[in-house]
Protein backbone atom coordinates (compact mmCIF):
# COMPACT_ATOMS: atom_id res chain seq x y z
CA UNK A 1 0.00 0.00 0.00
CA UNK A 2 1.07 3.53 -0.62
CA UNK A 3 0.56 6.83 0.78
CA UNK A 4 1.58 9.78 -0.62
CA UNK A 5 4.87 8.42 -2.05
CA UNK A 6 5.44 6.23 1.18
CA UNK A 7 5.43 2.59 0.62
CA UNK A 8 3.95 0.60 3.63
CA UNK A 9 4.37 -3.25 4.19
CA UNK A 10 1.81 -5.04 6.40
CA UNK A 11 3.00 -8.79 7.78
CA UNK A 12 1.36 -11.16 9.61
CA UNK A 13 3.28 -14.14 11.95
CA UNK A 14 0.11 -16.70 13.28
CA UNK A 15 0.34 -19.98 15.01
CA UNK A 16 -1.62 -21.83 17.32
CA UNK A 17 -1.46 -20.89 20.90
CA UNK A 18 -4.38 -20.49 23.77
CA UNK A 19 -6.18 -17.43 23.71
CA UNK A 20 -4.65 -15.56 26.69
CA UNK A 21 -1.38 -16.00 25.13
CA UNK A 22 0.17 -12.34 24.41
CA UNK A 23 -0.67 -11.17 27.64
CA UNK A 24 1.10 -14.41 29.25
CA UNK A 25 3.98 -14.21 26.86
CA UNK A 26 5.98 -11.36 28.74
CA UNK A 27 7.15 -9.83 25.79
CA UNK A 28 7.07 -6.10 25.15
CA UNK A 29 5.33 -5.54 21.77
CA UNK A 30 6.88 -2.47 21.65
CA UNK A 31 9.99 -3.25 22.02
CA UNK A 32 11.26 -4.73 18.25
CA UNK A 33 14.25 -6.38 19.45
CA UNK A 34 12.71 -8.39 22.08
CA UNK A 35 10.04 -9.81 19.32
CA UNK A 36 12.44 -10.61 16.85
CA UNK A 37 14.42 -12.50 19.15
CA UNK A 38 10.86 -14.23 20.33
CA UNK A 39 10.67 -14.47 16.10
CA UNK A 40 13.93 -16.04 15.67
CA UNK A 41 13.59 -18.96 18.45
CA UNK A 42 9.66 -19.43 17.64
CA UNK A 43 10.74 -19.77 13.49
CA UNK A 44 13.83 -20.94 13.71
CA UNK A 45 13.56 -22.92 9.82
CA UNK A 46 12.55 -19.83 8.61
CA UNK A 47 14.74 -17.65 6.17
CA UNK A 48 17.09 -14.96 7.54
CA UNK A 49 15.21 -12.59 5.07
CA UNK A 50 12.18 -12.25 7.76
CA UNK A 51 14.52 -10.76 10.13
CA UNK A 52 14.51 -7.64 8.37
CA UNK A 53 10.78 -7.17 8.55
CA UNK A 54 10.97 -7.21 12.36
CA UNK A 55 13.92 -5.24 12.40
CA UNK A 56 12.49 -2.68 9.75
CA UNK A 57 8.48 -2.36 11.51
CA UNK A 58 6.87 0.19 13.13
CA UNK A 59 6.38 -0.46 16.78
CA UNK A 60 4.01 -1.92 18.75
CA UNK A 61 3.40 -4.93 17.42
CA UNK A 62 0.23 -5.71 17.63
CA UNK A 63 -1.21 -9.40 18.61
CA UNK A 64 -4.28 -10.45 17.68
CA UNK A 65 -5.94 -13.00 18.10
CA UNK A 66 -7.97 -15.60 15.14
CA UNK A 67 -10.97 -16.76 16.55
CA UNK A 68 -13.30 -19.50 14.67
CA UNK A 69 -17.04 -20.52 15.27
CA UNK A 70 -17.23 -24.28 17.35
CA UNK A 71 -18.40 -26.57 14.87
CA UNK A 72 -20.84 -28.05 17.36
CA UNK A 73 -23.49 -25.20 16.63
CA UNK A 74 -26.17 -25.91 14.33
CA UNK A 75 -29.40 -23.86 13.55
CA UNK A 76 -33.07 -24.13 12.63
CA UNK A 77 -33.31 -24.46 8.76
CA UNK A 78 -35.22 -22.07 6.82
CA UNK A 79 -36.86 -22.95 3.71
CA UNK A 80 -35.53 -20.20 2.10
CA UNK A 81 -31.82 -19.30 3.49
CA UNK A 82 -28.66 -21.07 4.48
CA UNK A 83 -25.16 -20.41 5.20
CA UNK A 84 -21.78 -21.38 3.19
CA UNK A 85 -18.44 -20.75 3.52
CA UNK A 86 -16.96 -18.70 6.49
CA UNK A 87 -20.77 -17.55 7.44
CA UNK A 88 -21.03 -21.55 8.44
CA UNK A 89 -17.71 -22.21 9.33
CA UNK A 90 -15.26 -19.56 10.12
CA UNK A 91 -11.96 -22.12 9.50
CA UNK A 92 -8.59 -20.85 11.43
CA UNK A 93 -6.19 -20.34 8.66
CA UNK A 94 -3.86 -23.05 9.66
CA UNK A 95 -6.27 -26.04 8.12
CA UNK A 96 -5.80 -24.28 5.14
CA UNK A 97 -9.22 -25.51 3.92
CA UNK A 98 -11.42 -22.24 4.02
CA UNK A 99 -11.75 -21.81 0.40
CA UNK A 100 -11.80 -25.37 -0.64
CA UNK A 101 -14.78 -25.87 2.06
CA UNK A 102 -16.46 -22.61 0.67
CA UNK A 103 -16.29 -23.72 -2.88
CA UNK A 104 -17.37 -27.55 -1.92
CA UNK A 105 -20.23 -26.01 0.01
CA UNK A 106 -21.51 -23.99 -2.66
CA UNK A 107 -21.12 -26.88 -4.97
CA UNK A 108 -23.28 -29.32 -2.77
CA UNK A 109 -25.57 -26.78 -1.51
CA UNK A 110 -26.57 -26.79 -5.91
CA UNK A 111 -26.89 -30.64 -6.22
CA UNK A 112 -28.88 -30.51 -3.36
CA UNK A 113 -31.21 -27.45 -4.94
CA UNK A 114 -31.03 -29.60 -8.11
CA UNK A 115 -31.62 -32.77 -6.95
CA UNK A 116 -34.96 -35.26 -7.45
CA UNK A 117 -34.04 -36.87 -4.26
CA UNK A 118 -35.61 -33.53 -2.25
CA UNK A 119 -39.24 -33.33 -3.11
CA UNK A 120 -39.36 -29.66 -1.13
CA UNK A 121 -36.57 -26.95 -0.49
CA UNK A 122 -36.91 -27.19 2.92
CA UNK A 123 -35.54 -30.86 2.37
CA UNK A 124 -32.57 -30.35 0.42
CA UNK A 125 -31.40 -27.26 2.71
CA UNK A 126 -31.86 -29.64 5.74
CA UNK A 127 -29.55 -32.24 3.79
CA UNK A 128 -26.83 -29.92 2.41
CA UNK A 129 -26.67 -28.20 6.04
CA UNK A 130 -26.16 -31.64 7.60
CA UNK A 131 -23.80 -33.02 5.38
CA UNK A 132 -21.50 -29.79 5.22
CA UNK A 133 -21.71 -29.84 8.97
CA UNK A 134 -20.22 -33.22 9.25
CA UNK A 135 -17.49 -31.90 6.31
CA UNK A 136 -16.33 -29.29 8.10
CA UNK A 137 -16.23 -31.14 11.79
CA UNK A 138 -13.54 -33.19 9.62
CA UNK A 139 -11.86 -30.64 7.90
CA UNK A 140 -11.31 -28.40 11.21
Amino acid sequence: MARKGVVILDFYASFRTDENWAAKSGLDFSDGKQVLEWFKKEYCGWSTIWYELFENASVPFIPRPIYYMPLDQGWETQSHLTLLGDAAHVMPPFAGEGANMAMLDALELSRCLTSDEFSTLYEAISHYETQMRQRATKSH
